[in-house]
């Protein structure tokens, strides 16, 4: 829970911290932010236009449609929003739920029945917000009646009744939104969010200016989150999350002079895949890198390929990194995995069994070899190469230990 709590805030604050010095700025220097953006009318759908190929660049059609949609539809929109005439309402509703819709979709690329799916679905939350939502104006108007009658009545009450169901609407969907960014907190959720948020605060604030500043900044988050996800998908390891070979072969360009590598191998590893199957030897590949990625003194893992793993510490001799080592070799041999030996049924039994089924119990080990950086073995592939030998020698000395190069 800490954890997606932690990479939630790493999402959510830094835009948002953005955006209120956008408005803070805004109100600050109002004059002369709008007689320089007036004069460069043409930066917002340069900025649009540029997330958006950037977007399609990376096959990201949530985004593209997005960025479509606010270069032909939010800058138009100029008024305040309990001024806004019922069309601009519709069309609204129609940014809302379309927007929420993404959220809760996903990238499906540009193929012809891709695109024809999409459109399909734009036409029919069109046709909702044109003819649907309407309807129910009334009821949100008297259910407001009843909630906020009381607290509330000189502050909403001479609005006309399809104001209240635009409030409710921004509201409730506000909030499933921000929902499903907890359950699914990546870049590109962040950044729909950010939009949907941005693009209400458009109707709320008339001042056109601002509008620009808005804009500009959803483009620049846009090819923002684009990028920081690719990266993410450059240098993790999609399997076991852990950092990839591609983001190792960078780490080691900052390392100084003096530092230690360690190569980590799985004792019979295809061994066990050819017996317990794939399914089971990628859930080893997880543990064993989730025990790795908890090493302390320093150090950082790095899947290296297939069942091999690296650790990295920077500034340690080998003999000051072994301790370390050793608690992370340990922490894998007393782990117990638990094997179904019966499979679990697709369908719950409608009783309970007498006896449940016992879980098989295996165990997996790891070897080490280490070598440390020295005047004999000062480049980089030369100390690798001295930590691969020592990781054959301990799988020669019987496996699940660790070993010293002799440097």
């Amino acid at each position: 829970m800490l954890s997606v709590l932690s990479r939630l805030s790493w999402l959510f604050l830094p835009p948002l911290i953005l955006l209120l010095a956008i408005f803070q700025g805004y109100w600050l220097f109002e004059p002369d932010i709008s007689a320089w953006l007036s004069r460069h009318s043409w930066l917002t759908p340069a900025a649009l236009g540029l997330a958006l190929m950037v977007a399609l660049q990376f096959s990201r059609s949530r985004l593209v449609y997005t960025c479509g949609l606010l270069l032909l539809y939010v800058p138009v929109v100029a008024a305040w929003l309990p001024q806004i005439d019922q069309f601009e309402r519709h069309r609204l509703y129609f940014f809302m739920l379309l927007l929420s819709y993404f959220m809760f979709s996903r990238d499906i690329g540009f193929a012809i029945t891709n695109a024809a799916k999409t459109m399909g679905i734009v036409l029919l939350i069109g046709l909702i917000s044109i003819f649907a939502l309407p309807a129910l104006e009334p009821y949100a108007y008297q259910l407001s009646r009843n909630i906020f009658s009381q607290s509330l009545p000189n502050a909403l009450f001479p609005l006309a009744p399809s104001a209240h169901l635009t409030y409710l609407l921004s509201i409730i969907l506000s909030i499933v939104n921000l929902g499903r960014l907890v359950f699914r907190p990546d870049n590109n959720h962040n950044a729909l969010l950010f939009v949907f948020m941005t693009t209400l605060a458009m109707y709320w604030l008339p001042e056109s200016g601002l509008h620009q500043l808005l804009l500009i900044f959803i483009a620049l988050l846009v090819a923002y989150a684009i990028i920081k996800d690719s990266f993410t998908m450059a240098f993790k390891d999609e399997l076991t999350t852990i950092p990839s070979r591609r983001a190792f072969m960078q780490y080691i360009q900052t390392l100084g002079r003096n530092y230690t590598v360690v190569m980590s191998d799985i004792d019979h590893f295809k061994k066990f895949n050819d017996t317990h199957g794939h399914d089971v030897g990628d859930e080893v590949l997880k543990l064993v890198a989730s025990k790795l990625n908890k090493v302390t003194g320093g150090g950082k893992a790095f899947r290296f390929g297939g069942e091999e793993f690296v650790i990295v510490f920077p500034g340690k001799t080998s003999s000051q990194a072994e301790p370390f080592v050793e608690i992370v070799r340990r922490a894998i041999q007393d782990y117990d995995i638990a094997l179904r030996t019966v499979p679990r049924p697709v369908k719950p039994p409608k009783q309970k069994s007498q006896s449940p089924a016992k879980n098989k119990i295996v165990k997996v080990t790891t070897s080490f070899g280490i070598a440390q950086r020295t005047k004999t073995s000062h480049t980089f592939e030369q100390v690798i190469k001295q930590a691969d030998l020592a990781l054959y020698a301990a799988k020669k000395a019987g496996r699940n230990c660790i070993k010293l190069a002799k440097q």
